[in-house]
């Protein structure tokens, strides 16, 4: 139990950090896409790059200032950098969530090993003193199966979490590549 405890614990705290973190205007500031837009539109590039470099945050700002700085690239040049930084932005949105994939794939598995070592002990206590001793075995079969429910009770919620933080991101991503490809139409 202690393990699928303390991946309960790391879990929760997975899903709890990533809610904070994701939350979408944390990310995807749209005050920010348009203030950048306008600086491009007129062609005040520098006052763009500090304007990102003092209000976007870290999964932004290394899109924007690389795409800003390198605007001269030739367009298919300059497409491919927003995509390459993109992925690792994307990278940084999607932190931990291969850790809650992880514990949501091992819980059940813990459980099935408490499963396991339970029946065990029933096996051992009825090869050491016979059948007639029903508390000796409801003690084994009850770890079996309090093992098994609380890898079950933590691996299900959790596989929900992950797949609505893994569509939350996905979302972002989008979102992002949306607004930093209308930014790149404004550089040319």
């Amino acid at each position: 139990m202690i393990p699928i405890l303390g991946g309960f614990v790391l879990g929760l705290a997975i899903i709890i950090e990533r809610f904070v973190n994701l939350r979408f205007y944390k990310v995807v500031n749209r005050e920010l896409f348009s203030k950048v837009k306008d600086y491009l539109a007129k062609g005040e590039f520098d006052l763009a790059l500090n304007y990102v470099k003092k209000h976007a945050n870290s999964v932004v700002k290394p899109l924007l200032v690389q795409t800003i700085e390198n605007r001269n690239l030739p367009q298919e040049d300059l497409k491919e950098l927003i995509e390459t930084v993109g992925k690792k932005s994307a990278k940084m949105l999607e932190k931990n969530l291969t850790t809650l994939s992880t514990i949501v794939s091992i819980e059940p598995l813990l459980g099935l090993l408490g499963t396991v070592t339970g029946m065990i002990k029933v096996f051992a206590v009825i090869s050491a003193k016979g059948l007639g001793h029903a508390d000796l075995l409801a003690k084994g079969i009850s770890e079996a199966l309090i093992t098994t429910a609380a890898g079950l009770s933590i691996a299900i919620p959790f596989l929900i979490f992950y797949n609505i933080l893994s569509n939350k991101v996905e979302s972002i991503i989008i979102e992002l590549e949306t607004e930093t490809f209308s930014i790149f139409k404004n550089l040319k």
